[in-house]
């Protein structure tokens, strides 16, 4: 597991020069910049935002920088809006600035974990009634962690009616 940060910033629409479509973007580590991705949560969904301003969020850390932590927030925040300053074309300050950490939040499979969980199936499959979700088990993002938790509790509720 690995650490991040989350830079959050509000800005009037007018300072942000690209268009807001769609979600966000992540960028290759090739790139040489700070920031792992970057997402406007006022597009994503509707009403995080006071009509006429933009939410945009920036990542940092992981594999890129798992010291990410150990950086002071406004050197977050500088990395985080010079990034975003030149991929969005953003002008002026932010209005909002919040920045949260995240202390070993995200999981990391290394070559092979697929084959290491159909092992742990297989041990488990000799104990009846013992089932195992996490989250990086079987995916990494929310939906994944939301999949396998169903899949798993189905597995659990068919083996309770048995």
């Amino acid at each position: 597991y690995l650490s991040s940060a989350t830079v959050v910033f509000a800005f009037p629409r007018d300072a942000v020069r690209h268009n807001l479509k769609g979600t966000g973007f992540v960028v290759p580590r090739a790139e040489g910049i700070s920031i792992t991705a970057g997402a406007w949560i006022s597009s994503k969904w509707p009403h995080r935002a006071p009509e006429g301003q933009a939410l945009l969020r920036a990542f940092l850390g992981g594999a890129r920088d798992p010291d990410v932590l150990s950086k002071t927030d406004t050197e977050l925040i500088n990395a985080a809006l010079g990034d975003l300053t030149k991929i969005l074309g953003i002008h002026g300050l932010p209005i909002m600035t919040r920045v949260y950490r995240w202390n070993r939040s995200s999981p990391q499979q290394e070559v092979g974990h697929g084959e290491l969980v159909e092992r742990i199936d297989a041990r488990l499959a000799a104990h009846g009634g013992l089932f195992v979700s996490a989250a990086g088990f079987r995916g990494v993002g929310i939906p994944d962690c939301i999949a396998d938790a169903r899949h798993t509790a189905g597995a659990a509720a068919v083996f309770v009616r048995k």
